[in-house]
């Protein structure tokens, strides 16, 4: 059964624990800007963890094939040896979570770790967890809901 990431943002308390987890792990160092998922904070004091919703926009743009998708998690995964660093990836994501590292010079995006993201696995208020697609969806719709009918009030 497919999952994907779920967040939400009224249990997000900026603790950054997601952004240094996914950077240790991917990367072996506690680093912010290697994260693949990113708190953004907006005043006052709202905290909403951004991660890859997995669309595969990037997917038929990227000019080498570097970009496919992995048939066990999902995910949207950098193939090492095609990319190029060209960037086209980025221009084309709706979220902007597609960067090019610095260090390596290619795409870098949220991969799922594999099947067991660490940024879910470390987020002590549960804003983000790895559930099953159908009850992500259910609940992506509900916070959009919620979030917009405060906005409208």
């Amino acid at each position: 059964m497919a999952k994907m990431l779920m967040v939400d943002p009224s249990l997000c308390t900026g603790c950054h624990r997601c952004e240094m987890w996914c950077s240790l792990t991917k990367y072996g160092e506690i680093n912010p800007s290697r994260s693949n998922v990113y708190v953004v904070r907006r005043e006052p004091a709202v905290d909403v963890p951004v991660v890859c919703i997995q669309c595969g926009l990037c997917i038929n743009v990227c000019p080498t094939g570097a970009l496919k998708r992995d048939k066990k998690t999902m995910a949207v995964v950098v193939d090492k040896e095609k990319c190029v660093g060209c960037g086209m990836c980025t221009n084309v994501c709706p979220i902007g979570v597609l960067r090019i590292d610095k260090e390596t010079k290619m795409a870098a995006k949220c991969d799922l770790c594999g099947g067991s993201p660490a940024c879910a696995a470390h987020c002590p208020q549960n804003a983000i967890r790895y559930e099953v697609a159908n009850k992500a969806a259910a609940k992506r719709r509900e916070l959009w809901a919620m979030a917009h009918a405060v906005r409208n009030r």
